[in-house]
């Protein structure tokens, strides 16, 4: 049975606290903080992190492949799973991907690594989920999005978690996108992704 044989992350140790942006824009926001990258940190950084989190007492030679899902990596056309495969001293044979450009493309990356796997293309697959997306000022997205990575190594043995099962659906419908000149996500009103988009998948 295919499943998490080893799970790790990284979330940035700067926080931002909504009552400090709901001061600014005279709103209540609710409470709590959010996590909030470095100068020095993007998605491929914190990739790295959560990967040697997820690494710790796993012998790297074991890992077949490394699959980055993230839509805000810092380069337009260059792959960063394997800036991350060698930062992390992974294997140079092993498979790298990346999976962007859909919030959809972390679980995507799973279900490709699950289906390697089943299919005996690889025996153990991590799967690294990392984003730093910016939201507008005094939006909706910002007292939400927070900065963070999340990995994976799924695998037939020694598995801690089973996947028993997944299901897929593709339904064309515009929630939340952002074009290639973009600086900040685009949304619908909450009400029509709801109604016309979750509710009728």
């Amino acid at each position: 049975m295919v499943g998490i044989v080893s799970y790790g992350a990284y979330i940035p140790i700067y926080r931002l606290g909504r009552e400090s942006i709901a001061s600014v824009w005279g709103r209540a926001l609710g409470q709590g903080e959010k996590a909030v990258a470095n100068a020095d940190e993007d998605s491929i950084t914190m990739a790295v992190e959560a990967a040697l989190d997820c690494l710790t007492d796993i012998d790297r030679q074991i890992v077949d492949g490394l699959y980055l899902a993230s839509t805000t990596t810092p380069y337009r056309e260059k792959q960063s799973a394997s800036i991350v495969r060698a930062a992390t001293d992974l294997r140079e044979e092993i498979t790298t991907v990346d999976f962007a450009n859909s919030l959809r493309c972390a679980t995507n990356a799973m279900s490709a690594a699950v289906n390697a796997i089943k299919a005996g293309e690889a025996k153990r697959v991590m799967v690294v989920a990392s984003d730093c997306r910016l939201p507008a000022p005094n939006s909706e997205f910002e007292p939400l999005f927070g900065d963070g990575a999340a990995a994976f190594l799924l695998g037939d043995l020694d598995v801690a978690v089973s996947i028993e099962g997944s299901y897929t659906l593709s339904s064309e419908f515009y929630d939340v996108w952002r074009k290639e000149n973009d600086l900040y996500p685009w949304a619908w009103e909450a009400r029509l992704i709801r109604d016309e988009g979750y509710q009728k998948s």
